[in-house]
């Protein structure tokens, strides 16, 4: 496998993968969106954007799963269902494109996906729609190719579930039981690329350290600064950093 999967995680490198976990897990769990781009964000300049990206999905795992369990009354089974089944193809193939994809590509493609999907979030929160089954295929498989090469893919679930009218804690554990088996279906097409070595599933491991304590600290903290506030200032980070990435693609030298 290329080198490019290959590495060497230190002590501090595990130090900021845990405190990455952290941030990230009291964004989402303020607003509900922005965990994994802040994780990317935070430790591309680490570790790589062709680590990080297997990282997320592990990352994944751990802040959904808890979700699953708490909304578990309230999940939507026949739309999960669906949507699960249409992205496991998206999955493969957007993980097919990943491996093969070389680094200046990669941080091209994530700062593009930073800068347009928050526009696009905008669009269809706002956007009224009820879609049939095959509209939810489509959003199925969509979600599942860019979940495999990039991040911001839940933003198409939330579109979806919410145009079928999946609102409240429904909305919430649907997401969030989606969420965790596109998280395992995400882990193992890395796995099998070669993708996933074993130092970073132990990092997304210590990632569940962090989304703990994140997630309590969310509930207190949203009552200060107002959800709204909140999203404008993650909106501007994500866009700083979509910024970022798209100068580190058109700056760094080509590899011969």
């Amino acid at each position: 496998m290329e080198s490019s999967f290959l590495v060497d995680l230190s002590l501090a490198n595990y130090a900021a993968i845990l405190g990455a976990s952290l941030v990230a897990s009291l964004i989402a769990g303020l607003g509900g969106f922005g965990g994994g781009f802040i994780v990317v964000i935070a430790l591309e300049p680490i570790i790589g954007a062709k680590a990080v990206i297997p990282l997320v999905a592990v990352f994944a795992f751990f802040s959904n799963v808890s979700r699953v369990y708490f909304y578990r009354k309230y999940i939507q089974w026949k739309i999960a269902i669906q949507l699960i089944l249409s992205s496991l193809p998206g999955v493969w193939i957007g993980s097919e494109v990943f491996v093969q994809l070389p680094e200046r590509l990669l941080l091209l493609l994530l700062g593009i996906s930073l800068i347009v999907l928050l526009p696009l979030r905008r669009y269809l929160r706002y956007k009224n729609f009820t879609p049939g089954l095959f509209t939810i295929i489509c959003i199925g498989l969509l979600f599942g190719f860019v979940s495999g090469t990039s991040v911001g893919s839940g933003l198409f679930v939330i579109a979806g579930l919410a145009s079928s009218g999946v609102e409240g804690m429904a909305l919430m554990g649907t997401d969030a039981l989606i969420g965790t088996v596109n998280a395992v279906s995400r882990g193992l097409a890395y796995y099998l690329h070669g993708a996933l070595p074993p130092e970073l599933i132990l990092g997304g491991c210590l990632m569940s350290i962090g989304t703990m304590p994140g997630t309590w600290a969310a509930s207190k903290v949203v009552h200060r600064i107002g959800t709204k506030n909140h999203t404008y200032l993650i909106e501007a980070i994500i866009l700083i950093g979509g910024y970022r990435f798209l100068y580190e693609a058109l700056t760094s030298p080509v590899q011969p």
